[in-house]
């Protein structure tokens, strides 16, 4: 490129980028100024224009290595359920799947996924019986929008998996509106 393209390229090094597995060799690519300025690998992406949400991974709280299996179905389904409002941008799971199991400022998240709001939550099991907890978030501010407690018995994990996900759909659909 050199003499054929009137840029200057700075080699910025090998750097880990979301969602590819081995680091790439980076280039800026400008003015000497923007040559010399280091790329952020967690820039922030613009808030798209009508309300959107990141639905993080649901924590396992118990024991129970099992139930990561349920925690995990809750978070998809919820974010399939979600999906299906036009008037929502929602983030894909695979985006989302990159916080498991990793403590994250909520800010952080709407910086780097380019959303308003993140829905997170956890379950506990103890006997026969599991709670589910789920608050919606502003990410800028950092402020709670909603938050509810499920409480119920753990009969059939697919039953109690569509009903905790619509619940929390049908109730978090209409904060984020009126948010």
């Amino acid at each position: 490129m050199r003499g054929k393209v009137e840029a200057e390229f700075a080699d910025l090094g090998e750097q880990s980028l979301k969602n590819i597995a081995r680091p790439l060799r980076v280039y800026s690519v400008g003015s000497s100024l923007a040559a010399s300025q280091p790329i952020s690998a967690a820039a922030a992406l613009p808030v798209p224009d009508k309300p959107s949400v990141a639905v993080l991974p649901f924590a396992n709280m118990s024991s129970d290595p099992e139930q990561e299996f349920f925690a995990d179905g809750i978070s998809e389904d919820i974010i399939t359920a979600l999906s299906r409002y036009p008037s929502l941008f929602v983030i894909a799971r695979n985006s989302s799947l990159t916080y498991k199991g990793r403590s994250v400022d909520v800010k952080q998240i709407g910086r780097e996924l380019g959303v308003r709001y993140v829905l997170e939550g956890s379950l506990r099991k103890a006997g026969n019986r599991i709670r589910v907890t789920a608050q919606l978030v502003e990410a800028e501010a950092g402020n709670h929008v909603w938050a509810e407690r499920y409480d119920r018995d753990l009969a059939d994990i697919f039953e109690l998996q569509d009903e905790i996900t619509e619940a929390v759909t049908i109730a978090i659909a209409p904060a984020i509106a009126d948010a």
